[in-house]
């Protein structure tokens, strides 16, 4: 029972980190077409919720999935996906430390009317940081999903 409950909270988390990093990616093209303005004042509006809950899910992520990892040792494939796990969790958090907030603190002392001229490359870099978050995201998710069908399948589940 606390297995599928550490489980279900990794891959939740994994979901989530996916879904919200896969939405800046998406948003690529559109944010693309602003002026320096008008893409500061998008990143200065509507990310907000974005760094609490992807935040959130990226820690506990990465706590439950060690979690997860402790509790499965002894299976060694599932070991293997939750080790996986956890090192695209903490992949997520040093792209963000070491990526999105030195530029988020940066875009955070610009104002509109003075951007410098170098803004669309801290776009473009914001953006890439973002990327390899959502490739990080996306192999948590799919290594926490293999580790789950793995138990469902009847053939599958005494490995």
């Amino acid at each position: 029972m606390v297995v599928n409950i550490v489980r279900f909270v990794s891959m939740t988390c994994a979901a989530l980190a996916f879904g919200l990093t896969f939405a800046h990616d998406l948003e690529i093209p559109g944010k693309e077409q602003l002026s320096g303005a008008e893409w500061w004042r998008v990143q200065q509006t509507f990310y907000g919720g974005f760094a609490v809950v992807g935040g959130g899910a990226e820690v506990l992520g990465l706590i439950s999935s060690g979690l997860l990892a402790y509790l499965l040792r002894k299976r060694r494939t599932a070991l293997i996906l939750a080790l996986v796990a956890i090192v695209s969790f903490a992949g997520m958090l040093a792209v963000f430390a070491f990526g999105n907030n030195p530029l988020n603190q940066q875009v955070a002392s610009w104002k509109p009317e003075s951007l410098p001229v170098t803004w669309s490359e801290v776009r473009t870099a914001w953006d890439r940081f973002h990327a390899a978050s959502s490739v990080l995201a996306a192999l948590a998710l799919t290594s926490l999903l293999i580790a789950m069908l793995r138990v469902t399948s009847p053939s599958l589940a005494e490995r």
